[in-house]
């Protein structure tokens, strides 16, 4: 039965494959990237994109809950982030006086008042001291007119020192900047508004002196979308405060408009970022090579090669041999993507380290912490929530790693070996008195603190198979303890947690390279409530899983297609090797 699943939702998914053999899901739209969009447009010229300013206001109000406040998709709690750049958006625009005197309404109430006080007071303190988020939305509301109280309202938040940018990119580190490369767009536009307009004196004259320096270390850094990261928000950002600079004709402004203008959708709303592409592509391969032809895996694992990056990074240093999530210009190379895609390479080609994969494998280990764990993105950082070092991530590269440790020449064969160990310390170090693990980049919205223990524990398990270290088997009886009596799993080990079928699926792959009956048990009730998902998955209600650090969350279309076919079909090989 459990392989007539698999056969069925693996025909699915291969028949979402677009003609080029590679999968591109659908992110939900987001009223974070829309509101930005549309005020980026505005500053630059709301006569001439009126139509898209209005489309975008329009998606707004008719996304705005009863409450009047946004959450980050249409399927999401409310959250501040998201309604104040939404009500500032209508604010500004003044396209729907009625949806924006709702949304104030909503954000005088959570706020106490809604004066600019109130609000940066807030805004600081929901995000602490990652001015990464904070800075650019008190840049976007003092923009918007928000926050002018003052003569000088760009004096009244964080300055971010943009001057610093033109130093060679290895002091960023040593002079504390709190900002990774890839936010160094957001970073300089923010920093040359606030000079330009700060009150004048003598340092303020000579930050402006620096501006067209700046603007000349701007412009390659942008990519050939013109979208940054292939992110709206980013993008926006840049876009308005240049505008606030008095830079709406810049290159770089007028390329983050074309981005902008291109990437919106007919309803009139833009996603958190364009795709998803190549991580989709990566773990579908893997949950669809079992039945792929030899040419088809062939063709695939090429395909995956040819989005490696060979070279430097033009916009972030980073080294060659990495992946990114998608394979546009704006996307940048990270460890889970990499993870992804070698271990990927191995199920459609297990006898063939070609050079990719050698140069893949030293990429991730050139990325390992002091600490044992493998980051998103930045190696030795650790100053902002998404570059330190996480379970989630270290897991997925340490399987990668192992997969293929034994094809590897000698001597990164080795030094694979002493990485993985690294990295087993640092998860044993690393998990919760529960037995869990906390992921990094996937969470639950309707969570108290936003964070998805199952998700983390599922995902450490299936990327540790074989092993028996204590905290493996800790992790596997924190999974069983936390299955519902529906047979599904919620984000944590609370009874009322809501199930869900993206964690169950992750649950059931993980517990599938677990010895055990109870953990047969567990396997079979999960695929049970995993068989109550409409037929036609696109019809199952979007469960939005990330990014919880930052109340950033979104849902991915083929999600569902992707875990629920890598689920059955672990379970399935669980089945073949017990009767083998």
């Amino acid at each position: 039965m459990t392989s007539h699943d698999y056969q069925r939702l693996s025909s699915e998914l291969l028949a979402r494959r677009r003609p080029t053999g590679d999968w591109n899901g659908l992110l939900a739209s987001s009223a974070i990237s829309t509101a930005t969009a549309a005020i980026a447009l505005y500053e630059l010229d709301h006569v001439r994109h009126a139509q898209p300013i209005a489309a975008a206001c329009q998606w707004l109000a008719d996304t705005q809950l009863d409450n009047g406040a946004w959450g980050d998709t249409p399927e999401s709690p409310p959250n501040l982030t998201a309604s104040l750049l939404a009500g500032a958006a209508l604010m500004r625009t003044k396209t729907n006086p009625a949806a924006a005197d709702k949304a104030q309404k909503y954000l005088t109430t959570i706020l106490g008042d809604f004066s600019p006080a109130a609000i940066r007071a807030a805004i600081l303190k929901k995000y602490g001291k990652d001015l990464t988020f904070a800075v650019p939305i008190l840049a976007l509301c003092t923009a918007t007119g928000l926050l002018n109280d003052c003569d000088y309202p760009w004096q009244k938040m964080p300055q971010l020192p943009f001057e610093l940018t033109l130093l060679p990119r290895a002091c960023y580190r040593f002079l504390n900047l709190r900002v990774v490369s890839y936010a160094l767009p957001a970073l300089m536009a923010i920093g040359i508004a606030q000079a330009t307009q700060a009150r004048p004196g003598l340092v303020i004259s000579f930050r402006r002196r620096l501006i067209p320096a700046v603007l000349r270390r701007l412009i390659p850094l942008q990519p050939l979308s013109g979208g940054f990261l292939e992110a709206a928000p980013l993008t926006a950002f840049c876009v308005i405060c240049l505008a606030a600079a008095n830079h709406r004709d810049h290159q770089v402004a007028r390329e983050g408009e074309r981005f902008l203008l291109t990437t919106v959708r007919p309803d009139g709303s833009w996603p958190i970022d364009t795709s998803l592409a190549q991580w989709c592509t990566s773990l579908a391969a893997k949950a669809v090579a079992p039945v792929l032809s030899d040419a088809e895996r062939n063709t695939l694992a090429e395909l995956i090669r040819k989005r490696q990056f060979d070279d430097v990074h033009p916009f972030t240093g980073a080294l060659p041999g990495g992946w990114a999530w998608t394979y546009q210009s704006g996307a940048v190379p990270d460890a889970d993507d990499s993870s992804a895609a070698l271990i990927a390479l191995h199920a459609l080609q297990p006898d063939q380290p070609t050079p990719a994969v050698a140069k893949g494998c030293a990429w991730l280990m050139q990325l390992q912490n002091r600490d044992g764990g493998i980051p998103t993105f930045c190696r030795g950082w650790g100053k902002l929530p998404f570059d330190r070092s996480c379970p989630d991530i270290s897991a997925h590269a340490f399987h990668a790693l192992d997969l293929w440790r034994d094809t590897l020449p000698p001597h990164l064969s080795r030094q694979v070996e002493r990485s993985q160990q690294r990295i087993l310390d640092f998860l044993a170090n690393n998990q919760q008195p529960d037995g869990s693990f906390l992921p990094l980049w996937f969470g639950e919205q309707l969570s108290p603190n936003g964070q998805a223990p199952v998700y983390g524990a599922a995902v450490v398990l299936e990327n540790t198979p074989g092993l028996t270290e204590p905290w493996r088997l800790r992790a596997r009886d924190y999974l069983l303890a936390a299955q519902l009596p529906s047979g599904g799993w919620g984000a944590d080990a609370r009874k009322d947690a809501p199930a869900r079928f993206l964690f169950t699926a992750r649950a059931v792959a993980a517990l599938a390279v677990c010895p055990g009956q109870e953990v047969d048990k567990a396997i079979q009730r999960g695929l049970d409530f995993l068989r109550t998902a409409p037929p036609n998955l696109d019809d199952l209600p979007p469960e939005p899983i990330g990014l919880y650090f930052s109340e950033l969350w979104y849902s991915e279309q083929l999600y569902p297609h992707i875990f629920l076919t890598r689920a059955f079909l672990a379970a399935s090989q669980r089945q073949n090797q017990a009767i083998g």
